[in-house]
């Protein structure tokens, strides 16, 4: 993606605009769900502990939840993966994680993945990136990829 004048100033206006509103009325938080799937994960750098729950039929994942305690980013992030990626190919959700993580630690693809542009406001914060890759990190174990 190139920074183009007024795209860093959208970029970061996304990014608190969405990280807000998935902070405070997170998609998939502490939703009912017969899970196939599930993994904890913990931060001790900022506390956060998330746990992502799957339910996944063969390659599809028919629902994502979450529950944990976590920081707005972390949780914004866990939100995002639950409205974007459910139902949906667990393929998808292993690309998301790799492209997110990519652009996350400097390593911009050509591609953009629909739904997460607003997680890439958290480069400005690098110590910040892990409560963004979390979730991810967690729903990818629980798959075991």
């Amino acid at each position: 993606m190139e920074n183009q004048p007024g795209a860093v100033d959208e970029l970061t206006s996304l990014y608190r605009e969405t990280i807000v509103k998935h902070a405070v009325t997170p998609v998939g938080f502490e939703a009912e769900i017969v899970a196939t799937h599930q993994h904890e994960l913990y931060n001790p750098l900022c506390g956060d502990r998330i746990e992502m729950l799957l339910d996944v039929s063969g390659d599809e994942i028919n629902a994502i939840a979450f529950r944990g305690e976590a920081c707005a980013i972390c949780m914004a992030s866990a939100s995002l993966m639950c409205e974007h990626h459910a139902p949906g190919p667990v393929s998808e959700l292993e690309d998301a994680h790799t492209w997110l993580e990519s652009e996350l630690k400097g390593d911009a693809t050509d591609r953009e993945i629909g739904g997460l542009r607003p997680l890439l406001g958290v480069k400005a914060y690098p110590s910040r990136v892990k409560c963004a890759l979390l979730p991810w990190e967690a729903a990818r174990k629980a798959l075991g990829t």
